[in-house]
């Protein structure tokens, strides 16, 4: 399976965000071409980056969708979940870094760390590749 241009749009995403501080986790889906990104161990939300529309039971917050055409913002089930096409990554990292401030003033820096911490011990990151 190739993921080529999920690649190449997951590390321009990775190296942008990683020169913003992000701490970033990567994991390949085994059947499909998706490309997912766990931010600062999920305390600021996850990025998919597909080639096709998601399975209804997982809800990322951020959606990278390769010719995406739809709402930006779509209400799912009381959950926010944004959507971008490969071409507005700027918007993506944008409202990325707008999450995590968000976030930090909500719950304070330390906290923020601590939420980090206690995130890293989960055993969902033994399959998750650290990438920053």
């Amino acid at each position: 399976m190739k993921r080529n241009q999920e690649m190449k749009v997951s590390n321009e995403l990775i190296k942008d965000l990683k020169d913003k501080g992000f701490k970033i986790h990567k994991y390949y889906a085994k059947t499909t071409k998706s490309i997912y990104l766990k931010l600062d161990y999920g305390v600021c939300c996850g990025i998919r980056i597909s080639d096709h529309k998601g399975k209804k039971k997982y809800r990322y917050k951020f959606n990278l969708i390769k010719q995406y055409n739809g709402p930006k913002q779509v209400n799912d089930r009381g959950y926010l979940r944004l959507f971008y096409d490969y071409s507005n990554t700027h918007e993506l990292i944008e409202d990325v870094e707008n999450e995590k401030k968000l976030k930090i003033n909500k719950y304070g820096l330390c906290n923020y760390q601590e939420y980090m911490k206690q995130n890293s011990k989960d055993n969902l990151y033994k399959s998750f590749k650290n990438v920053a």
